[in-house]
C-alpha cells in the first residue's frame, strides 16, 4: 500500500465550477464510467480526513474503507474517482459542478469514476465518495 500511496493518478479534463455552493442531490445517482483515470507520477500533497474544504488548484487525498484504498482528484480541468487496492464491493463515486453552473450528476463505475467539463468551464466544486450512502469529500477551487 505505501508504492500505492506514492502513485498519483490523474485524468484529462476541460474543468467548470458553479457559483452557489450546494451539495449534490443523494437521488442523482446514475452508472457510468466516466473519463478514465491514467496512472502518473506526479508529486501531489495527501490531505488528510477531518480538515475543511481547501481551495486549491489541484487536491488529492486517500480514503481506506472496508480493506480498500480509493485515490480522490481533482483540478480545474478534470476529477475522479479511482479504487486503487483491495477487492471490496464499493464503487467509485464523483459529482462536479462548475463556474457556469453546468453540473454531471452522479457517476459510478466499479474501479473509476471521472468527469470531463464541458470546453470554457472550470471546476468550481468536487464531490468524491466509495459507496452510494455515504458523505462525500468535497475539494473547493478558485475559478
Amino acid at each position: 500500500m505505501a508504492a500505492t500511496r506514492t502513485t498519483v493518478l490523474g485524468i484529462a479534463a476541460v474543468a467548470c465550477g458553479a457559483s452557489l455552493l450546494a451539495a449534490p442531490p443523494a437521488q442523482a445517482h446514475s452508472q457510468a464510467t466516466g473519463t478514465p483515470l491514467a496512472v502518473s507520477s506526479v508529486n501531489d500533497t495527501t490531505r488528510t480526513g477531518g480538515e475543511p474544504a481547501k481551495i486549491a488548484h489541484r487536491a488529492s487525498k486517500f480514503k481506506t474503507r472496508a480493506r480498500c484504498t480509493w485515490f480522490f482528484v481533482s483540478d480545474h480541468t478534470s476529477a475522479g474517482t479511482r479504487r486503487v487496492d483491495g477487492s471490496c464491493k464499493g464503487y467509485s463515486w464523483i459529482y462536479v459542478q462548475s463556474n457556469r453552473g453546468w453540473k454531471s450528476g452522479w457517476r459510478a463505475g466499479r474501479v473509476v469514476a471521472g468527469v470531463t467539463v464541458p470546453r470554457g468551464h472550470k471546476i468550481r466544486y468536487s464531490w468524491h465518495k466509495t459507496q452510494r450512502y455515504e458523505t462525500a469529500h468535497l475539494f473547493k477551487h478558485k475559478t
